[in-house]
């Protein structure tokens, strides 16, 4: 029942259903943004445990800051932002500092994968930075708060650098390339290995037929 429930839930979930690509989707595995952007039909399920818990997570955090700051003095949550049609939800943005906010939630284990050594990551929020203020925010900084399911308060991850629109731009630039790899119909080689792919990618296609076979070894 919980299973079934949590996974019917996650469906119906605005962000399950988006079509065009949004900035999270933009720096990862450049094979899945291929499929992303093909439309292609995912050919596996996966495990969506991990993603389910954050999506509790944030939602708990953003109760917890409306409670604090219920008028929205310092902060706006959930941003629902576009241009040049790229899509973004904006978890947090400080209106007196003037940062961007990220959550995100990791393994204890995961900090060598989390912040400026994870491309995905780094470029998402800096293209939030860049979507703010395409719609008339001003960003000064990005920030990246990695939550760990596993761990402890102290275990906290914070990562926050300067908004640099050039970043963003990179970024942007990876997505039009692999709009135009689509239009080729060439396909980019696979980034990550089995392991990861079988529990986590949609795309996920031992056969390669339809979608993507992963790294073999």
């Amino acid at each position: 029942m919980i299973t079934k429930t949590l996974v019917t839930n996650d469906n119906a979930r605005a962000r399950s259903q988006q079509v065009a690509i949004g900035p999270s989707s933009i720096g990862g595995c450049q094979r899945r943004l291929w499929h992303d952007l093909a439309m292609t039909e995912p050919t596996n399920d996966g495990d969506k445990l991990g993603a389910i818990l954050g999506t509790f997570i944030h939602t708990g955090i953003e109760e917890a800051i409306r409670r604090e700051d219920p008028f929205g003095v310092q902060y706006e949550l959930e941003i629902a932002v576009e241009a040049n049609g790229i899509p973004g939800h904006v978890d947090c943005y400080d209106k007196i500092n003037q940062i961007v906010i990220d959550w995100k939630t990791i393994k204890k284990g995961g900090a060598r994968y989390f912040g400026e050594n994870n491309r995905q990551q780094v470029w998402q929020v800096h293209v939030y930075g860049w979507l703010l203020s395409q719609n008339g925010y001003i960003v000064k900084e990005v920030a990246l708060v990695g939550i760990p399911r596993d761990g402890k308060m102290k275990d906290i991850l914070v990562y926050k650098q300067p908004y640099d629109e050039n970043i963003a731009l990179e970024a942007l630039a990876h997505l039009e390339k692999t709009k135009d790899m689509v239009e080729l119909n060439t396909k980019p080689s696979p980034e990550k290995p089995l392991a990861f792919c079988a529990d986590f990618c949609p795309y996920y296609d031992p056969t390669g037929e339809k979608g993507c076979p992963s790294i073999q070894k």
